[in-house]
């Protein structure tokens, strides 16, 4: 549009008259008219009986997530393996057994 607006050129000859302004105009000439109140509907009965169900979700690529998360009681207790004991780990262990 910016190439045919900078040579001066009739924008209108390169799109489609869908979306000319009169084609909207006659979208609408046709009245259209509301539905009545949903308690005076007529549905045939083989409408009525189907039973209509959401598509399927698809499968997004990549790694799934995980199904719950970790909750803030639930902490990740280090335990050493040096001692066996929790709450540090061999890097910070006081406790070295002592050599025989």
């Amino acid at each position: 549009m910016a190439v045919i607006q900078k040579f001066h050129m009739d924008s209108y000859k390169y799109c489609s008259d869908y979306y000319n302004i009169d084609y909207l105009l006659k979208t609408y000439e046709i009245p259209v008219n509301p539905l009545p109140d949903e308690t005076t509907w007529q549905i045939p009965e083989h409408v009525s009986s189907q039973v209509v169900l959401p598509p399927k979700g698809k499968i997004k690529p990549g790694r799934p997530k995980k199904k719950r998360g970790i909750g803030g009681w639930e902490g990740n207790t280090v335990t050493c393996a040096l001692c066996g004991r929790k709450g540090h780990n061999r890097r910070t262990c006081r406790n070295i057994p002592k050599r025989d």
